[in-house]
């Protein structure tokens, strides 16, 4: 958990060398996009990985309250956490063994997640869908301390029902 958080921090982080331009992004849920809670629905993401880049892992997030900020806190944001995956590409990552499915499913955040949590009543939420991704450069002069991390966001809207 302290790595994700940490990965969430770092995608905030100003940086002094801007990311390799590639076609990387998130290709869907559309931007705009209208899910419904409990159903499924489309997901690509285009990695960073090209000649040159190395693509490693990335992760991929429902926030359903922007984050607040930097520094520690109580509560650094809301949402859900989908999942890790990886796309192959060579010779940074050859065989993941983690790749994407094709879709994923919305959750029901009106269900309690378990324990002490407990839903939330709200209907309709304007939600940010975010992939962030590990990745490298075979560019000597602007090498990093481990891995570069990107950021990658559309807007979709959370129903609870149609």
């Amino acid at each position: 958990m302290f790595v994700l958080i940490l990965y969430l921090l770092l995608a905030f982080a100003q940086v002094s060398c801007p990311a390799p331009l590639t076609n990387a992004g998130i290709v869907s849920p559309a931007d705009g996009g209208v899910i419904i809670a409990g159903s499924t629905f489309p997901f690509e993401y285009r990695t960073r990985a090209d000649y040159g880049v190395s693509s490693y892992n990335y992760t991929a997030w429902l926030f359903t309250t922007r984050p607040e900020s930097l520094t520690p806190s109580d509560l650094f944001a809301t949402g859900y956490f989908f999942g890790r995956f990886s796309q192959p590409n060579y010779p940074g990552n050859p065989y993941p063994k983690n790749q994407p499915p094709p879709t994923l499913t919305m959750p029901d955040f009106s269900e309690s997640p378990g324990g002490f949590g407990s839903g939330s009543p709200n209907t309709t939420l304007d939600c940010s869908f975010v992939v962030l991704e590990e990745y490298g450069t075979g560019i000597l002069s602007k090498a990093t301390a481990g891995s570069r991390i990107s950021w990658a966001e559309t807007r979709i809207v959370y129903k609870k029902t149609n």
